[in-house]
């Protein structure tokens, strides 16, 4: 903060976006996407950068751990 009592712009605009990157990750916004664990084998297919993260939140939101292929 300045001593005018603004915020400094760069320091608003940054928190902006860490909390907007924040937002989108896996862990915080898959758990209300996804189903209970079904019963059986589950193939879950990814692809793309974000593929390992989101197979990471499934896996600790359903209790793993899972098994990948190839």
């Amino acid at each position: 903060m300045s001593t005018t009592g603004q915020q400094d712009p760069r320091g608003l605009l940054t928190g902006w976006l860490e909390e907007a990157v924040a937002a989108v990750q896996a862990p915080r916004c898959l758990p209300g996407s996804l189903p209970r664990p079904p019963r059986g084998r589950t193939v879950v297919v990814g692809a793309g950068k974000a593929a390992a993260a989101m197979a990471a939140a499934v896996e600790r939101l359903w209790g793993g751990p899972l098994d990948g292929g190839g």
